[in-house]
Formats: C-alpha cells, sequence, structure tokens
C-alpha cells in the first residue's frame, strides 16, 4: 500500500481526509472590462463592454439573499429590473445543475432573470439582443 504524502511540492501541508478547510471565497475580479470597472472573466468583459455600448445601466455581481443562502448573479440591469446570467461551463455536469438551481430560486422568488448558455459558437452580442427586451 502506498503511502500517502503528506507534503505538497512546494513544502506546504497536505490536509487530512475528511478535514474541511476554509473557503477562501472568490477571487477578485482581475479582467478590465470598462473604465475603472473590472470583472472576473473574458466572457463578462465581453459583456460589460456590450452593455456599456448601448448606454444599459447594471451593476456587478449584486449580492442577493434568498432563503438564506448568498446568490451573486453575474449582472443586474436596473433599468428592465432583470438579471442576467452568463453561463459558460455548460459542458461541466455539476456547474449546469448549479444554473439549474438558481434559475428555480429566481423564478421560486419572483425575480426576472435570464441566463445565456454561451459555448463559444455564434455571436455573445447577437445573442444578448435576442434576449434582452430593448425597444
Amino acid at each position: 500500500m502506498p503511502r500517502r504524502k503528506i507534503f505538497k511540492k512546494d513544502g506546504r501541508r497536505v490536509p487530512l481526509r475528511g478535514v474541511r478547510r476554509p473557503s477562501r471565497g472568490l477571487p477578485k475580479p482581475s479582467v478590465p472590462a470598462s473604465p475603472g470597472r473590472k470583472v472576473r472573466s473574458k466572457l463578462e468583459s465581453r459583456v460589460a463592454a456590450w452593455l456599456d455600448s448601448r448606454n444599459i445601466a447594471y451593476q456587478y455581481e449584486p449580492l442577493i439573499l434568498l432563503e438564506g443562502k448568498q446568490y451573486r448573479p453575474d449582472f443586474f440591469l436596473p433599468q428592465f429590473n432583470l438579471f442576467l446570467e452568463i453561463c459558460g461551463f455548460g459542458h461541466m455536469p455539476y456547474y449546469s445543475d448549479r444554473v439549474e438551481l438558481k434559475r428555480q430560486m429566481y423564478e421560486k422568488h419572483g425575480l426576472r432573470a435570464i441566463f445565456i448558455k454561451y459555448n463559444g459558437r455564434g455571436s455573445l452580442e447577437k445573442m444578448l439582443e435576442g434576449a434582452l427586451p430593448l425597444q
């Protein structure tokens, strides 16, 4: 039976099995989106640039509490009273399940939300135009 390593290559200790480590939280937004704003991904940066080009005001990752849990939708558009979620990891089953749970939670609480599943094919901007209730 092989022995379990207790140190990683960089010298840090490996936690024991079953020992839960405290979460470090979400990484800080680091991808530039528009002057003075940063987001977490290139996909969100494209959405922010598109919203800015249309002069649509938005809040990035506002904190909402639903049934005692924290949710951070990607964008909130106050002009439309609408949450916008950009889903780019549709090929991962765990991610798809979480998106579906979010969708159900928003629906249950009467919140308007649009989920855009983008797989890298086609135009993200055209998907946004088709999904948002623009005049």
